[in-house]
């Protein structure tokens, strides 16, 4: 590693043995040069780590690129891949947010985003969109995206906002093809991400009481080939859910609760 940093970076077989053993070059990263976050003093752009006790957290995701920016500068879009997505949205939201003013509405609401957001990345996902109370997150392993659903509602049963109540959120989790692609005009681009999974997500979260994880038939098959003692977290409702939007559909789905 130089000054100017890395060009471009490999991945070994074996991992950081492999690279160790091969005689590569290595260095440690300085926890304290690294960004701080603050949960009670959240501001733009910054992320946390989420611990019961409110401390600050210094992490290392300032230093790397998005899922959605990595396929924008490696592959040609539009491009289809397979995408576990989450959501996660607060519980009673209105109710919340208009018993406060302005300035405290907005700290609550980036202090869920803030928690939501580094759990995210810390279990290899990213965010792709924030939409008033909720956020869609995405990842390529649907392990991973479990992991995540977990660790968020674990870490926000623990928060107290301002030393007051908690946070409580729904989760819904759907695996499959996603779209991915440039949408809008030179003046105002984004990156859209398109699939069924993400739709039935959404409609899928509305469906289940505060604090519970709702997931598809498809997500819990994958996890039993993945990882079997979270699949095995997960229970069958005993009716299927009815959807309505655009059409009715009719879905298998199993919770954590």
């Amino acid at each position: 590693m130089t000054e100017e940093g890395f060009d471009s970076v490999s991945v070994l077989k074996d991992g950081f043995g492999a690279w160790q053993a091969a005689g590569y070059p290595t260095v440690a990263i300085d926890p304290e040069a690294l960004p701080l976050y603050d949960p009670e003093g959240a501001t733009a752009g910054s992320g946390v780590r989420a611990v019961s006790d409110g401390s600050p957290i210094r992490h290392i995701h300032a230093f790397l690129p998005g899922l959605v920016e990595n396929y924008v500068n490696k592959f040609e879009l539009p491009m289809r891949r397979d995408l576990t997505v989450l959501f996660v949205d607060i519980a009673d939201s209105t109710r919340t947010i208009v018993e406060r003013t302005p300035d405290e509405a907005l700290s609550y609401v980036q202090s869920f985003m803030g928690i939501v957001t580094e759990i995210a990345l810390n279990y290899c996902g990213d965010v792709k969109d924030y939409e008033g109370d909720g956020a869609l997150l995405y990842f390529e392993s649907v392990t991973e995206a479990t992991q995540a659903a977990l660790a968020i509602r674990e870490a926000l049963a623990a928060y107290r906002h301002g030393g007051g109540g908690r946070i409580k959120t729904r989760l819904s989790l759907d695996t499959g093809s996603i779209v991915i692609g440039i949408i809008g005009t030179p003046l105002r681009r984004s990156v859209a991400l398109i699939g069924e999974s993400i739709n039935l997500a959404a409609r899928l979260l509305k469906q289940i009481p505060p604090d519970r994880i709702i997931a598809t038939r498809a997500v819990v098959d994958r996890l039993r080939d993945e990882a079997p003692e979270l699949a095995e977290r997960f229970t069958l409702l005993e009716e299927p859910l009815t959807l309505r939007g655009f059409d009715q559909q009719t879905v298998t789905a199993y919770q954590i609760g």
